[in-house]
Order: C-alpha cells, then structure tokens, then sequence
C-alpha cells in the first residue's frame, strides 16, 4: 500500500504539470485571480513549511555527534539557511545572465529547468518517508504541493509557453519518476545529504515564490491573496498535525 500510495501521489503532482498550460491560457480577469491566490499560497508555503523545515533539519545537525568540533552551534543552526542563500544567489545570478546575454541566457534557461526539476525529483523522493509517517499527512502533504506546482508552472507557461511544452513540463513530469523510482530501487542518500539539497533548492523556491508567484501590486486582488494564503496555511498545519500523531 504504501508504494502504491506514492505512485497515485507523484500522478497527482504531475498532472499539476500539465493542467498548469490550460490555466495559463485561461482569460487575463481570471489570471489575476489565480496569480493573487497563487501568490497567497506561495508565501505561505515559505513560511509555514519551508523555513520551519530549514530551521528543523538545522537544530538537528548540530545536534549530530561530533558537529560541535566542526563548528559552534549557532552556526552549525544557520548552517542550512546559509545553503539556501547560496540557492538564493544562484537562481537570482541564472536570472540576470538570462536577461543580459543571450548565449548565457540560453544555458541560465536550461539550468533554471533543471533546478525546478531537481525540486520536483526531491518531492518525489521524500514521498515514501512521508506517507509511512501517516497516509493522511502523505494526502496532505500531495494537494499542497499539487497546489504549489500548478501555481508556478502557471506562471512558466503564461511568460515562456513555448519552454513550458516542449521542456519545463516534460523535466518535472520526468523527475517525479525518477525520484520515485531513486527511493524504491537504490538506498536513500543520507539525511545530511537530502537537507543540504533541499535548503539549496529551497533557497531558489524562495526566490521564485517572492519574484515570479507573486503579482504586482497594482494587479493583485487582495481577497483571493488571503484566500489562497489561509487555504494553503490550514493544508500544510492539517498535514503537520497528523505527522504528529
């Protein structure tokens, strides 16, 4: 049960994949909707989720034998938030290349694909782990990502349709598989391993969430922002609350 589990979840992640082209093409009144409810959503998403994971695979680290040789606690703590500015800077730097050379742009594109699907194949991975802690919180844990997925790839395919079909969609669809597959065939790669590549990762979702999901304000309609800000919240707490029993 538990495989079969992950394999309807990574289907539901995917199909947010595809469905996110039909949203796009969708009328500009309801583009605005979904941009502000999208952008609501992903700062909750940030915060309710993302940091405090960040903060809790960092107090787990430096609680790790040994690391107190390695380095204080409080930077043994920050350690990961320090990963994700490094993530930060990098999708940030991919973003200014694209946009000042066109050659460098070019390669900025395609790694700016490869590090959402490096988000989508983490996803993947860690679904297994997170289903066997409480099917409902694995459910949970799906329909927020779901929601995530189908909010930026909106975005992707409303600017850059063309890179949207024939890349973007095909990568993420792709290393939802594999990542699947990476938990089910090989050994797990060790915990330290995994956070360090979520904070990296999660420093490039932090950007995109701030500069791509959220609208302008003058285009941003503030009750399907709190809308989508409160819906994701009670997703992510609901998950939390069923981890812990």
């Amino acid at each position: 049960m538990l495989w079969i589990s992950s394999i309807l979840c990574v289907l539901v992640i995917a199909s947010a994949h595809w469905l996110a082209g039909m949203v796009a093409t969708r009328p500009d009144r309801e583009q605005v909707r979904w941009a502000s409810f999208g952008g609501g959503a992903g700062i909750a998403y940030v915060f309710v989720h993302l940091l405090p994971e960040l903060a809790s695979h960092g107090q787990a680290l430096s609680e790790a034998p040994g690391m107190e040789t390695f380095a204080p606690t409080p930077i043994t703590e920050a350690l990961l938030f320090l990963i994700a500015l490094a993530g930060i800077m990098v999708t940030y730097s991919l973003d200014v290349l694209a946009t000042h050379e066109r050659q460098a742009g070019r390669i900025a594109g395609s790694l700016h694909t490869l590090n959402f699907a490096a988000i989508s194949y983490l996803y993947a991975y860690s679904l297994p782990s997170l289903i066997s802690t409480g099917w409902a919180y694995g459910v949970l844990f799906t329909i927020a990502i779901s929601a995530h997925v189908l909010l930026a790839d909106r975005t992707m395919a409303a600017r850059h349709p063309t890179i949207f079909r024939t890349r973007t969609r095909w990568f993420g669809t792709a290393a939802l598989v594999l990542g699947l597959l990476h938990a089910a065939l090989l050994h797990p790669v060790a915990d330290l391993h995994l956070a360090i590549a979520t904070a990296f990762l999660g420093g490039g979702l932090l950007m995109a969430v701030f500069r791509e999901e959220l609208p302008a304000v003058n285009r941003t309609r503030l009750g399907w922002l709190v809308a989508g800000t409160v819906s994701m919240t009670s997703l992510l707490l609901l998950a939390l609350t069923h981890s812990t029993h």
